[in-house]
């Protein structure tokens, strides 16, 4: 595997365990565990870290099992994403984790600055930020490496300011605060405040492309710090419980300093722990937004995704921190954090997503090596989903919409985006096909379930071109279309490829479901190789319903026509046999004459068929009867009228029962297409197209179909 066999690049634990467990171990441990303890007490506090870490291991997990499955490459979670589910739902997903990336810059530097008013009041915390802002930034533009090394100092500081406040003197004379009786905020809002301090899992996976054994290196490190934070923060919690009271926890946003043994150890350990989240993350982001650039997911992709001889890409490290700046300017740092809770839970919720369809779908590709069982990845996702509705339902909402309209704005680029990887959306879709098969077959057909699904035998593409607004007056806006085509033409002949493309193109564009089926016959007469296929697409799964034929006015296709008519009649399915007129074509698309014969064995075929023209060309449809005497027009119009309102026909059809002989009165109604049923004998169908004037179609039931239910 190319990436795992480099041997330049950063290790596990100065690529993904320090700056995870530095991110993880940040500003909300300092400055607002001891806050979450006072407002809810710890019995609830212990309860929140376990819940925000079960959310974290199982996206761990998952995010694990993938990248043990795949190379992931540049971009971490967002590749991890794309690579799964294909650019659009990356893009929709990875943007918004960029943004939440580059505001995590923010949210540390704000804790910071917080720290550093409380030792400077009189100091401006606009100045101290952008001061701040402009050192790391100048710091994480010059190397990434350089970046993560500073850390391990910063980890001492960490570890030696842990150990000071656990030796700290104690304030509470009372006993451990279980639980709180002067809370500010409820549970969930709580919650939302604490969650950002287990966001840091995506900082090492971040870096994912410059990491010298990326699944090695993720999946060691990034659970290694997780269980390692997992311990500190409930020994923390329980600590801050023990050490204080409610009500000086609460008021006192930086009691951790007065619990210190050592307080130059604790601003020693804030300073750094805040510092190195903000310059870990303003490293890992513009990785993102550099892997969206390449992929051209964004604008001003060519700037965004160059690199340095050095492989920085410092152009999305300036863009980035220039987001960042800009909401240090404008944000608070628990406002933040609820922003921030937001667009992580969604990309976690993702993740697991991703594992739970691939897992799910049951793919032979994926095969991880550290298999997860699918409760995994399947508790994740919910988690996350139900989390978010708890913390915010509207904002849930809009998170939701905003990946929708990203999504639907990258599906509309006018260069496809094609994964050079592939994706699963086609695994995920097919799996769904399957069980719904299943489903399907084991239910009793019944013809409420009817819809048009029309097999349209071809030789050759002008010969669909010619009926191409008739099938798509018949089949929008939800039937079924399949091309059979017989030809002679070589396989994989280019120009027969193209020229079905620019003739079903119309019909594509309209989102009707279509197939074309391209079967090469040298040696094959098209009506010999016809009656077979035909057979085999009838038994398929979703099989076509009715069968379209066209009568030409050329007489050796009539002949060939008629012997296809012999074959294809016995089967079990509706035939219709289309006469376009050759002067006036389907006319002005206004009028439909439907005759209907008493007790006509096609009569359901050709309502539904005269039905659906009429819709679609917003025409005036009229059933029409001839009877033998006078004195059966009232009665039989009285029928008729009973018969539309039965099968639901538009309020507008008009009824017109007439007397006397029925071909004189069949030959003098001209209409813009004509349905009538089927003759037994082919040569009375011939003349019957040649002397009505106007298109007409010939239908045949194939006992499917009911007009009524």
């Amino acid at each position: 595997m190319k990436q795992e066999n480099g041997k330049n690049g950063l290790g596990t634990l100065e690529g993904v365990f320090t700056p995870t467990i530095l991110t993880i171990l940040g500003v909300v441990m300092y400055l607002r565990l001891g806050w979450v303890v006072g407002n809810v007490g710890l019995i609830e506090t212990v309860i929140i870290i376990l819940l925000a870490h079960s959310i974290t291991i199982c996206t761990a997990l998952s995010m694990a099992s993938m990248v043990s499955n795949i190379e992931i490459g540049a971009g971490g979670a967002y590749a991890i994403i794309s690579r799964s589910l294909g650019f659009e739902i990356g893009g929709a997903i990875g943007i918004p984790l960029y943004f939440s990336q580059a505001f995590s810059v923010a949210f540390y530097i704000i804790g910071f600055v917080e720290l550093w008013q409380n030792y400077f009041p009189s100091h401006s915390s606009l100045l101290v930020g952008v001061v701040t802002w402009a050192l790391l930034t100048a710091l994480s533009m010059k190397s990434a490496q350089l970046a993560f090394r500073v850390q391990y100092f910063v980890m001492a500081a960490i570890v030696i300011s842990i150990a000071s406040f656990l030796a700290g003197p104690s304030q509470n004379p009372g006993e451990v605060v279980w639980l709180s009786s002067v809370g500010k905020v409820g549970f969930w809002e709580t919650f939302a405040i604490f969650f950002p301090a287990v966001t840091g899992i995506l900082a090492g996976v971040s870096m994912s492309g410059e990491l010298r054994t990326p699944r090695r290196s993720i999946i060691v490190g990034t659970l290694a710090a997780i269980f390692t934070g997992l311990i500190v923060y409930l020994a923390l919690a329980y600590w801050f419980a023990r050490q204080a009271t409610a009500e000086s926890l609460l008021a006192n946003p930086t009691i951790i300093l007065d619990l210190a043994y050592w307080r130059p150890a604790i601003v020693a350990g804030i300073v750094g722990a805040t510092l190195s989240s903000a310059l870990s993350t303003l490293v890992g982001a513009p990785r993102t937004l550099a892997a969206l650039a390449v992929n051209r997911l964004v604008p001003f992709a060519n700037f965004l995704g160059r690199r340095g001889e050095d492989q920085e890409p410092r152009n999305a490290v300036f863009v980035s921190s220039l987001f960042s700046l800009l909401v240090i300017l404008a944000g608070s740092l628990d406002q933040l954090a609820q922003l921030l809770t937001m667009f992580f839970l969604t990309t976690y919720g993702t993740i697991n997503l991703v594992v739970l369809i691939e897992q799910g779908s049951g793919i032979i590709s994926f095969r991880p090596r550290l298999k997860v069982s699918i409760l995994v990845p399947l508790v994740g996702f919910i988690g996350c989903i139900f989390t978010m509705l708890l913390i915010d339902k509207l904002f849930t909402l809009a998170t939701i919409a905003v990946i929708m309209i990203v999504y639907s704005l990258l599906s509309r680029r006018e260069r496809k985006l094609e994964s050079p990887w592939g994706d699963v959306r086609g695994g995920i879709f097919t799996a769904m096909t399957e069980w719904a098969a299943q489903k399907a077959i084991a239910m009793e057909y019944h013809p409420r379930i009817w819809k048009p699904s029309l097999l349209v035998p071809v030789e050759q593409p002008e010969d669909f071109a010619r009926v191409s607004r008739f099938v798509d007056s018949l089949l929008y806006p939800s039937g079924r279309l399949y091309i059979l085509s017989l030809t002679a033409a070589p396989q994989g002949d280019a120009a027969l490829t193209a020229g079905y493309d620019e003739v079903l193109k119309p019909i594509s564009d309209k989102k009707i479901f279509l197939r074309r089926t391209i079967v090469h016959t040298p040696s094959l007469p098209f009506e010999t190789g016809l009656y077979p296929l035909a057979q085999v697409l009838l038994n398929a799964f979703l099989p076509p319903n009715t069968i379209l034929f066209t009568i030409s006015d050329d007489a050796e296709k009539q002949q060939q026509l008629e012997r296809i008519y012999r074959l294809i009649r016995p089967l079990n399915t509706g035939l219709l046999f289309l006469h376009i007129h050759p002067k006036y074509g389907f006319g002005q698309e206004r009028r439909v004459n439907l005759w209907l014969r008493d007790k006509s064995p096609n009569m359901n075929l050709a309502v539904l068929a005269a039905l659906q023209i009429a819709r679609n060309w917003e025409a005036k449809l009229t059933i029409l009867r001839v009877v033998d005497e006078e004195r059966e027009v009232a009665p039989v119009t009285t029928d008729l009228e009973l018969f539309v309102e039965q099968a639901r026909l538009p309020v507008n059809t008009a009824v017109r029962v007439m007397s006397g002989d029925y071909c004189t009165h069949l030959y003098n109604l001209r209409a813009d297409i004509t349905l009538i049923g089927m003759p037994r004998e082919y040569t009375k169908m011939l003349s019957l197209s040649v002397d009505i004037p106007g298109t007409v179609l010939f239908v045949q039931d194939s006992g499917m179909e009911d007009a009524c239910v």
